[in-house]
């Protein structure tokens, strides 16, 4: 979670860390809890801090009672032992003495520093931990068929399209979360009023303070275009500052020429990536979407089955998942020969 929170998780985990945290409702609360703590002093600095390593030892020998001197301790009772004696005529007389073991406190203590410098240590890690420079910058990619979802420093969500690149501040330091795309994304931003969401694409920077919307700023592509979902955004050219404000279904396009436009959003054009809606449509037409989706091969030899249909909708989709659910659902089963090449099988609907 102090990965997270600084915004420093490679992308395996990335979706580990965001597997763990839809597995049980326990997780969420703990990270809810991990944010708290860190809106309060993830971002206060302590660059005089210097650790008295002799003051804590001694803070320590105090509370657990340890002797300041070196003395000899009695842990075990007195063992007798034999001593013989010879007396004037020449008898031997036995007489037990007591022997006393003796053993410095310091093996005692040994574990006592064992746990200090222990304790010591993960303070000191946890202290560079939190304590992060603004000026670090982390960088994720995608590449063809591949998509991600990306936990911020602030907990707001990124779900990164295919062949996009997101960089952003490891730590949201300053007075804006400052964040960079080339690509597509959808953003869904946590609410903070008194620190804007600063996103830049090419020549087009959008500001938020908390909602969720797309962005595609693809290269090649002449325009960056902005569709928002929920609450309110601020969409400008940096070249002469011209501004719209975005609302729930519509979208800023700006052109190369420097034109800026606001219209009501196309599905087609807007949204639509980051689903995938079957309402009805043909097990040979899903194959179709599949792959052009996550760029793979899916097969259908069986002509009866390609004329079943399937109905299904899917936020964020994974292959896996969508192949799951058409087994189960369609009487169907799915081989796969090897890496991105499948082959759905059945006896078709007639």
């Amino acid at each position: 979670m102090a990965k997270a929170l600084r915004g420093e998780l490679s992308e395996q985990e990335q979706l580990e860390f965001s597997a763990w945290l839809n597995e049980d409702d326990a997780h969420m609360q703990q990270w809810a809890d991990a944010l708290e703590v860190w809106d309060e002093v993830g971002t206060e600095q302590n660059v005089t801090f210097q650790p008295n390593a002799e003051l804590a030892w001694e803070k320590l020998c105090s509370k657990i009672e340890l002797p300041t001197e070196t003395k000899v301790i009695q842990l075990v009772p007195e063992e007798p032992t034999l001593k013989i004696e010879r007396s004037e005529d020449g008898s031997e007389n036995e007489r037990s003495e007591p022997v006393v073991r003796q053993l410095n406190p310091w093996n005692t203590l040994y574990k006592y520093a064992a746990a200090f410098v222990l304790a010591a240590g993960l303070a000191w890690l946890g202290y560079l931990q939190f304590n992060t420079s603004s000026d670090a910058w982390t960088q994720i990619a995608t590449t063809a068929g591949q998509r991600q979802l990306i936990y911020l420093p602030d907990s707001s969500q990124v779900f990164l399209n295919e062949n996009s690149r997101l960089r952003y501040q490891t730590a949201f330091n300053g007075s804006e979360r400052k964040v960079e795309l080339v690509g597509e994304g959808f953003f869904e931003v946590r609410k903070n009023p008194e620190q804007p969401f600063v996103i830049q694409s090419g020549n087009a920077q959008t500001k938020v303070l908390g909602t969720s919307f797309n962005v595609r700023a693809v290269k090649g592509e002449s325009d960056v275009t902005v569709a928002v979902k929920t609450g309110k955004v601020a969409f400008s050219s940096l070249k002469d500052k011209k501004q719209v404000l975005l609302t729930p279904g519509f979208t800023g396009v700006l052109s190369a020429n420097g034109s800026l436009v606001k219209k009501e959003t196309v599905k087609e054009t807007g949204l639509a990536w980051q689903s995938l809606e079957f309402e009805n449509t043909s097990i040979k037409e899903v194959a179709d979407q599949l792959e052009k989706y996550f760029k793979v091969s899916i097969e259908v030899p069986n002509q009866n089955l390609q004329q079943c249909t399937f109905t299904g909708t899917f936020e964020n989709p994974e292959l896996k998942e969508i192949l799951s659910v058409l087994v189960a659902s369609s009487d169907v089963k799915i081989n796969r020969s090897q890496a991105g090449v499948y082959t759905i099988e059945g006896a078709g609907c007639q």
